[in-house]
């Protein structure tokens, strides 16, 4: 990436995010909700198991705060599209690892899936 590049998207520093929403704009929306539902349980279980549920209450951080906050404008395509907002808003909640592995499982399971997928006409 050229130094000189600068962010303008908050996935432009995730890996995997940029690619898993390439490949979710291809999708139908049926296909948007199947995998929300999967991927919400995911997260969920994620957050019952990790660091996310101590006794004392944490902050998420102003990183994942200024996320949150931004989504809120719904200017691009999956902020209107209700499964994919819940999906990243959800995501954005968890550890920086967490989300990058989770972006890295869907990825991975779309990509392998490519050509048995159903694409919007």
């Amino acid at each position: 990436m050229d130094k000189s590049y600068s962010y303008k998207r908050w996935y432009d520093t995730k890996p995997y995010a940029d690619n898993v929403l390439n490949i979710l704009k291809q999708l139908s929306l049926q296909s948007h909700y199947d995998i929300a539902r999967e991927v919400l349980k995911i997260i969920e279980a994620v957050k019952i198991n990790s660091r996310e549920l101590n006794d004392a209450p944490i902050s998420i951080g102003v990183e994942r705060a200024l996320g949150l906050y931004s989504q809120n404008y719904k200017r691009r395509w999956y902020d209107k599209n209700l499964p994919l907002n819940r999906v990243f808003k959800s995501a954005s909640c968890l550890q920086d690892e967490d989300f990058q592995n989770i972006m890295q499982g869907i990825f991975t399971s779309l990509n392998s899936e490519n050509d048995e997928t159903d694409y919007e006409q």
